[in-house]
């Protein structure tokens, strides 16, 4: 079975027409464009929701701040009703910097957000990682979550990175719902890293 691009799926989702999906033929009757609205935050918006300064916001959210590093330690899982986390290995930084050859690293961001309920969070790694040679994996903040968020930060340069304590690793984009949710998060990760 062939797979349609997503572009020539929109595209005739957008004239109405009907999408063939695994064994199922979805029909449109309708453009699903305008059924509903993406609102991302502002900068501006972003201070006044968390009450913090403007040297804590990038152009499109909040800034998230490198704080600690951990090696993966062994192995996890992860099945129905079942999570079983690696251990994490601390790597501590030598002058205020963290040296990290190639590989993936647990990262803990320095802030502590709350998300409100009728909003998700977005973490979106910055550029300069990239052009680094690294890629910052993350996860949905869901509303309701609070915490000292993680990612995944994978580093594929052969001879390494370096990353200050306190360096600007990412930035939470914030997206308003439609509306507050009675399904707000109250998960395993709840209030992590205090």
């Amino acid at each position: 079975m062939t797979c349609m691009p997503w572009g020539t799926v929109h595209a005739l989702l957008m004239q109405g027409l009907s999408v063939i999906e695994g064994f199922k033929v979805i029909h449109y009757r309708r453009p699903l464009i305008g059924c509903c609205q993406l609102t991302v935050l502002r900068a501006e918006d972003v201070i006044k929701l968390f009450g913090v300064s403007e040297s804590d916001i990038d152009c499109a959210g909040l800034r998230l701040r490198l704080a600690e590093v951990f090696k993966l330690g062994g192995s996890g899982g992860l099945g129905v009703g079942v999570k079983e986390l690696p251990k994490y290995v601390p790597i501590e930084p030598v002058n205020g910097w963290f040296r990290l050859g190639p590989g993936p690293y647990l990262i803990r961001y320095a802030e502590y957000v709350r998300i409100p309920n009728g909003y998700v969070g977005l973490a979106i790694q910055r550029s300069t990682l990239v052009r680094m040679g690294a890629t910052l994996y993350t996860a949905v903040w869901d509303p309701g979550y609070e915490g000292r968020g993680a990612g995944l930060l994978v580093v594929h340069n052969p001879y390494g990175v370096r990353i200050e304590v306190g360096a600007q690793v990412a930035q939470l984009v914030l997206i308003r719902m439609s509306g507050e949710t009675k399904y707000v998060y109250r998960g395993t990760y709840l209030g992590e890293g205090r």
